[in-house]
């Protein structure tokens, strides 16, 4: 287990700690007939499964409670428990590497973020025979692992002053000279076996700095007596930014490289300094004699795993644990800003030691979705017993209509890409940094948030960063997904948010008897159009936030043909997002430099490796969502007291005489709720028509003016600085209620706010929210 660095600094810990058991399915997303795999790990000897249908998760005494419904699979019984580990950190990994009896040279651009976090390899061949590895700060000795050798005995770390070091068998050299991080280096190491002289070579390449070559020819030493090279293993892998690879696992490695490297080349001979200077200067490797491998980054497609040696040996390789591909490399110019305009700009991966797309868990047990089963959501609820501390966990998953089977009228769609974006979100461990400013809610950790806070190894969000400072931008299925859990309480409301508030509409569909299936993001991506075509209604959850091209495609083709639309949420429609279409548990953020921002990504690299596709908010690339429902993305705070809406006269107006059958004319809607006391809160929307929002919209309802400082209007609509940003100031940090029709005979009814769901229940579900819902989705469905 690996602990986090900002969760030994941070302030905050919850007051139970939760023990061992967790685990995730896959798929994610399923049908009836479909068979399920479940991965668990636990602490504990034995534990008790059954599958359920999740209908409401809020435990707080003012909400419904927990409900669930058992449904009989062969998942139910008893299960042997046992720990299961994940080992993370991208590399590359090439199984039949090039044959290098004696002398070699390694050379390769670099990138590196954090040099002098621990020993970090560049590229790498080492067993049981010895090998060779060229890095920074390597440890000494004959390694099979980290810390010991094949006798099991204890390596000497390398030492501070290392920096570039080349190992050959037992032998290490070092340069003395660390690397700068954030910046383009030239590295390089040889071994000339006749002589037994070794060589390292490290150039910056920094604009305004003079080119200075830092060379030196046998700074070693020697760990014991010199041993004769073994045979090599043919069975071991070349890696590149790893060192070794971890026994018995499919993908774990050591001594993973952090940062950015370009064209690593593999010589079997010792080149000469004048070579290696004219390497560093440019000169194409397949034009030096000698060459073994050369593997250009830039020759495969970015959004797949094959790595490419142009050497003509094909001594290919496949990217392991996904790391960030298609970025610029040391000869990036500024002047192109996609692959396609120069590929060979686009040469360099991204590796972090903390990457993973899979767990890679074995399986414990696996079922089959019943035929009869209705869509919605469900879990693997898992129970140690009583004795052995009663820990439990509700591992979550999806059943959807299968593509041809009997539809209902109405179908929720359930924001899964938004989920992955959130999954395992660990902001409040970053660094410790104190979030009591954001809100006058006292923050409470929930125990799912601190087991993530320790632990590297499950991965965090696309809020989060890597270990090495740099923004997270994949998110994959394949791992305990603990932020997507029934249960569980956001430490920024300590209320449900997301996931577990989604299940608020879930139990108010259920007490409405109202006939609904549920879909998901992953279903609408895939299968475009078809997935909604034959609904009259299709609802959206609290937070659509992260939306594909394809998604958005087929919801605006299903408005022009008279569908009705409901967005019953706040921040929606916001980030550009990808499946990987290869890899459909993995989806893919990269931030751009705009709109509200957990990190930034790098000049030229805003386009998404797994699609090609620009990067960023919607709005900035020409599809804003006020142009879809009627709003986009205003203001977020989070405050005690949340306000609800004032009626404003378009709600007077016939159009929209239905929406508000039973409410009273000076009726404040939704001045309650289970989260924060009031409906209009957390993050909002508002009509902007400069932005897109429909000519004939209907504003029904706003927020505007009862905000306190706490909700502060989006980064986007700050032109020039100014102190008017909250929302005592500034009446753009509001909801509004909003509702128009569209093209043969559809319509989009739009709430703007993410806690809507929270006043369904109040008052035994007898409200304003409750029943201004009730009376578009029924309209709707007529």
């Amino acid at each position: 287990m690996r602990i986090a660095e900002g969760y030994e600094k941070s302030p905050y810990r919850s007051e139970r700690q939760r023990r061992e058991l967790l685990g995730y399915t896959d798929p994610l997303v399923v049908h009836p007939g479909d068979e399920v795999r479940v991965m668990v790990s636990s602490e504990f000897d034995s534990y008790e499964s059954q599958v359920v249908r999740l209908i409401h998760g809020d435990t707080s005494p003012e909400s419904p409670g927990f409900k669930a419904e058992p449904v009989a699979t062969s998942a139910d019984g008893t299960h042997p428990g046992r720990i299961q580990d994940t080992h993370a950190g991208s590399y590359v990994t090439v199984p039949g590497p090039p044959d290098i009896p004696g002398s070699f040279t390694i050379a390769a651009w670099i990138w590196p973020t954090v040099p002098e976090a621990g020993p970090q390899a560049i590229v790498a061949r080492r067993g049981s025979f010895g090998g060779y590895s060229l890095g920074l700060g390597l440890p000494r000795g004959m390694p099979t692992g980290p810390d010991v050798d094949s006798a099991g005995c204890v390596i000497p770390p390398g030492n501070e002053e290392d920096g570039l070091t080349l190992r050959v068998d037992n032998r290490h050299f070092s340069l003395g000279t660390w690397p700068v991080a954030g910046r383009w280096h030239f590295v390089a190491g040889s071994w000339d076996a006749d002589t037994g002289e070794a060589r390292l070579l490290q150039r910056i390449c920094e604009r305004g700095v003079e080119p200075s070559l830092t060379a030196a020819t046998n700074l070693g030493t020697l760990d014991g007596d010199a041993v004769d090279p073994t045979p090599e293993e043919p069975d071991t892998p070349l890696l590149l930014a790893a060192g070794s690879r971890i026994d018995g696992t499919e993908a774990g490695a050591y001594h993973c490289f952090n940062g950015k490297i370009e064209r690593p080349c593999l010589f079997n001979r010792a080149l000469s300094a004048d070579e290696l200077e004219a390497l560093a200067d440019g000169a194409d490797p397949l034009a030096v004699d000698g060459t073994a491998a050369v593997w250009d980054f830039a020759a495969t497609d970015a959004s797949g795993v094959d790595i490419a040696d142009v050497g003509g040996s094909g001594h290919d390789g496949t990217v392991v644990n996904y790391a960030m591909r298609g970025l610029t490399g040391h000869s990036w110019d500024a002047t192109a800003f996609t692959r396609e305009e120069a590929p060979e700009q686009y040469g360099a991966i991204h590796f972090h030691d903390d990457d993973f797309d899979d767990s890679r868990w074995e399986e414990d047990f696996r079922f089959t979705v019943p035929d009869d089963a209705r869509s919605g959501y469900y879990a693997v609820h898992l129970q140690a017993s009583d004795e052995a501390g009663g820990e439990e966990d509700n591992i979550p998953f999806f059943v959807t209509p299968a593509p041809g089977a009997r539809r209902a009228k109405a179908a929720y769609l359930a924001p899964t890409c938004s989920y992955l974006a959130y999954a395992n979100e660990r902001v409040l461990f970053s660094g410790g940094h104190d979030f009591s400013d954001l809100t006058n809610i006292p923050i409470v950790v929930d125990p799912y948030d601190d087991y993530l806070g320790a632990r590297v190894e499950l991965g965090g969000s696309v809020y989060d960063v890597h270990t090495d400072g740099s923004g997270v931008c994949h998110s994959t299925t394949r791992r305990p997904l603990l932020s997507m859990r029934a249960t569980a309480r956001h430490w920024v409301t300590n209320a449900p948010r997301g996931y577990a508030f989604d299940l608020y509409l879930v139990d108010w569909l259920e007490t409405q008897g109202a006939d609904y299936d549920v879909i998901t993001d992953e279903d609408l991506h895939f299968e475009g159009l078809d997935c909604l075509s034959e609904y009259k209604v299709i609802m959206t959850g609290c937070h659509p936030e992260y939306w594909t091209g394809p998604m958005l495609d087929a919801l605006e083709a299903y408005l022009d043909g008279g569908g009705r639309f409901m967005y019953l949420g706040g921040n929606g429609f916001y980030w550009a997002t990808t499946y990987d279409p290869g890899r459909r548990h993995v989806v893919e953020i990269r931030r751009g430099f705009a709109g509200r921002r957990a990190w930034e990504s790098h000049p030229g690299e805003t386009q998404l490796a797994s699609t090609g596709e620009q990067c960023g908010i919607w709005r900035h690339l020409g599809r804003p969502p006020n142009a879809i429902v009627g709003t986009g993305f205003a203001c977020q705070g989070w405050d005690a007291n949340t306000p609800g809406y004032r009626r404003l006269p378009d709600s007077f107006d016939p159009r929209a005489a239905f929406i508000f059958e039973g409410v009273g004319d000076d009726e404040i809607i939704g001045d309650f709720g289970l989260v924060m006391n009031g409906c209009a809160g957390d993050e909002l929307d508002r009509v902007d028509h400069r932005l897109g929002t429909p000519s004939h919209t209907l504003v029904l309802a706003t927020s505007a003016g009862e905000h306190s400082a706490y909700y502060l209007i989006c980064h986007e609509d700050i032109f020039v600085m100014h102190a008017n940003i909250d929302a005592t100031r500034n009446d753009d940090a509001r909801a509004d209620m909003v509702y128009f029709e569209t093209a043969n005979g559809g319509a989009v009814f739009s709430v703007s706010s993410i806690n809507w769901f929270s006043g369904l229940s109040h008052n035994d579900y007898d409200n304003n929210v409750s029943r201004i819902t009730s009376n578009v989705l029924n309209n709707f469905l007529a």
